[in-house]
Formats: structure tokens, C-alpha cells, sequence
């Protein structure tokens, strides 16, 4: 007898097959998806007609404190997620993007200073650098100190930070020798041109109406000055801040199971405590209730996340002003003129809005509530728990023709 060889199948068939299979699988996981969600329907939602009331308490005592813990968890999760962002925008990112724009910003008009008081010749060899020199180098190495003590930064970025740290040291030596060599032109001229260069790499010309021009940073491997280190800096800390401000996947998913559990959770409450009326003629359950009150707090705590979530988004176009709009020429006229009103591009005028954004953007009297909503729900579902064991138990039997199982 001959053997019959087997022959591949022509392309129309592989397809077919692979569309047969493709629509087993579909319904299979439609059957086992339905199936699932009868069964979460059947304990989260049970009906109490035809039920005994031992096996409806049953069902209770598995659904509503997992819907308990459920809901609080998802809760927990979502606004400890929000409130830590907040505190992490207001304590970290915000101060340390104010500090680096202050000593990018000090570090120009110190730059401007030197040149300026360079030019006189030996009228800096006798009497040094200006008093605004020697404060906007101090205020800069402070602001750079502050940033690495600030917890903002990853540890590479420290280690950058530190880094910009020690040029601006090196640049200052730089400043100094040109200071020395105030009477002679070309070694003068030689020192400040290298000084400016570590501090920035396409300075930009001063004028009579700018003395304190700003600077162009470069990016990629060219950006080696201390301008350019520094609005890297910038760059990725915005990043991150705008990444904090924004709605995460996770907090979403928390926020919807949260909806849901509580929505459920409620609802069942009310239909246990209407059961147990009409069953067990307990007119109210004392430790439901109990149970129930953890529940008044939830639009608190929802209003507050959306307050925090509001006034993190609007830090965000605050903070990018702070690394693109501030320069030195606005800081030194808000020094010079500290009576003729916040200027809305000043750094401190910047700070406030932040800060008073951050401080605006939630509800005082909830801080510190955060850690305490899981454990709330703990509480209130081994109460739910406690309360339906002791009715399934010890049920009243009511002499009433089919009250009672």
C-alpha cells in the first residue's frame, strides 16, 4: 500500500485555518470573561430574593470587605501618588530649579562686573572687583550647594553638579589673574577671555543698554562651560517635574478601580442594611454604620488630589519660565529697584508663584492623612467582616411565613 505523503496547505487554507483558531480562542476567552464577571456580579450584587439568609450573609462576608480594602487600597494608592508629587514638586524640583536659575544667573552679572571693572586698568589692580562681583560669586556657589543638598538631582547629576562647582572655583582663580594683570592689555585680555569661555560657550556681546548680556548654551558633547552644564541641569529637572505633574497611567487605573469599588462598596452597604431590616427587623446596624463612616471622607480626599493635581499642572509653565525667561538684566533691575514692583519674569517673582500655586492647591487640614487611608479601610472591612459573621451566626428568627430561611 502505498504511503500517502502529506502536502503543505495552500496559502487560502493556512489563512482559513488561522482564522478558525483565532475565532475559537475569541470565544473562549469571551466564555471565561463573562463567566468571571457573573461570578464578581453574583457576590459584589447579589439578589435577595430566593435567598437564604445565611448563604446571602455568606456572600456579604466575602464582598464587601474585599470591595473594602479594594476600594481604600486603589484610594491609598492614587492619593499618596498625587500628594507625593506635590511634595515633591514644592520641597525638591521647585527650589533646586530656582536655585540653578539664580546661579546661572549670578554667575552672568558677575561675568559682566569683572569685564566691566577690568576695563578701568589699574583702577582694579589698586581697589579689586567690585562689591557685586564678590556677592553674585558667593550667591552662585550658595544656589550651587543648595541644589546638590536639595535631593532633586540623581547621582550622576550630582556628581555634574560638583563638577560645575569646581569650574566656577577655576574660573574665579581665572578672574583673579586677570585682575593681576590689570595694567597689561594682552595678558589681561588673555585670562578674561579663557574665564569667560569656561563660563560660556557663544558669549554674547554686553551693550551700554545690556552690561549683562545673557548666554547662548550649547548641547551634545559641545556643551562643556558652566552654562551649559547648568541648563542641562535645568532641562532634565523640568523634565522630571513636568513628568510628576502629569496624569500617570497607574494613577489612572487607581483612580477608575477606586470609583468602582467605592460605587459597589456603597451600594452594598445599603442593600445589606435594608436585608437586614427586612429579615432581621434590626432597625439600624451599629457597626455598618461604623464602617460606613470612613466613606465621608472620600470627596474630601478626592477634592484635594484634584486641587493638587491642578496646581501641579500650572507649575509647569513656571518652571519652564524660570530656566527660558529669567535673565540677569531682569535680576539686576529688581536689585537696583526693589520698590518699582515684582517684575513677572524676576526669579523670586517666579518662586512666589510656585509656591503660593503648591500651598493654594490642596486642603491643609487633610496633610498628613494620606498614610492613614489604607489602615482606614483595613479597619472598616474587618468590622463589615466582624459584624455579618456574628449576624450569619446568630441570626434573629422573626415568626413571620417566609421571613426567616
Amino acid at each position: 500500500m502505498a504511503r500517502q505523503e502529506s502536502r503543505p496547505l495552500a496559502p487560502d487554507g493556512r489563512l482559513r485555518a488561522l482564522a478558525q483558531d483565532t475565532s475559537r480562542l475569541t470565544r473562549a476567552v469571551a466564555a471565561v470573561t463573562t463567566e468571571l464577571a457573573r461570578r464578581i456580579l453574583r457576590y459584589a450584587w447579589p439578589s435577595t430574593a430566593g435567598h437564604r439568609n445565611r448563604a446571602y450573609l455568606r456572600d456579604r462576608l466575602l464582598a464587601l470587605p474585599l470591595l473594602a480594602v479594594v476600594a481604600f487600597g486603589a484610594l491609598a494608592w492614587a492619593y499618596a501618588g498625587v500628594r507625593g508629587d506635590s511634595a515633591y514638586i514644592r520641597e525638591r524640583a521647585a527650589p533646586a530649579l530656582v536655585d540653578l536659575a539664580d546661579a546661572r544667573a549670578s554667575l552672568l552679572i558677575a561675568q559682566g562686573e569683572a569685564q566691566r571693572n577690568l576695563d578701568e586698568g589699574r583702577a582694579a589692580e589698586l581697589s579689586g572687583l567690585s562689591e557685586r562681583y564678590r556677592t553674585r560669586i558667593a550667591r552662585a556657589t550658595q544656589s550651587l550647594n543648595q541644589v546638590t543638598r536639595s535631593g532633586a538631582l540623581t547621582v550622576a547629576e550630582e556628581q555634574e553638579l560638583r563638577v560645575v562647582s569646581a569650574l566656577v572655583v577655576d574660573y574665579t582663580s581665572w578672574i583673579g589673574r586677570a585682575q593681576g594683570h590689570a595694567t597689561d592689555p594682552v595678558l589681561r585680555d588673555a585670562d578674561f577671555s579663557y574665564a569667560r569661555s569656561m563660563l560660556c560657550s557663544q558669549a554674547l556681546t554686553p551693550t551700554t543698554a545690556n552690561p549683562y548680556p545673557a548666554c547662548r548654551p550649547d548641547t551634545g558633547s559641545a556643551a562643556t562651560s558652566i552654562v551649559d552644564r547648568v541648563t542641562g541641569l535645568e532641562g532634565r529637572l523640568r523634565a522630571r517635574l513636568a513628568d510628576r505633574a502629569a496624569w500617570g497611567a497607574d494613577t489612572i487605573t487607581a483612580a477608575v478601580i477606586a470609583v468602582l469599588a467605592f460605587a459597589l462598596l456603597a451600594a452594598g452597604l445599603w442593600r445589606t442594611v435594608s436585608f437586614l431590616h427586612r429579615r432581621f427587623r434590626i432597625r439600624l446596624s451599629i457597626p455598618l454604620v461604623a464602617a460606613a463612616l470612613p466613606l465621608l471622607a472620600v470627596p474630601f480626599l478626592t477634592a484635594d488630589a484634584l486641587l493638587a493635581l491642578e496646581a501641579q499642572h500650572e507649575t509647569v509653565p513656571v518652571a519652564d519660565a524660570l530656566a527660558e525667561q529669567t535673565s540677569p538684566k531682569t535680576e539686576t533691575v529688581a536689585e537696583e529697584r526693589p520698590f518699582a514692583g515684582p517684575d513677572p519674569q524676576a526669579i523670586e517673582t517666579l518662586q512666589a508663584r510656585i509656591d503660593d500655586g503648591l500651598a493654594d492647591g490642596r486642603l491643609a487640614f487633610l496633610d498628613g492623612l494620606a498614610p492613614f487611608v489604607f489602615p482606614a479601610g483595613l479597619t472598616a472591612a474587618a468590622v463589615i467582616a466582624g459584624a455579618l459573621h456574628a449576624y450569619r451566626r446568630e441570626y434573629l428568627v422573626v415568626a413571620r411565613p417566609g421571613a426567616v430561611a
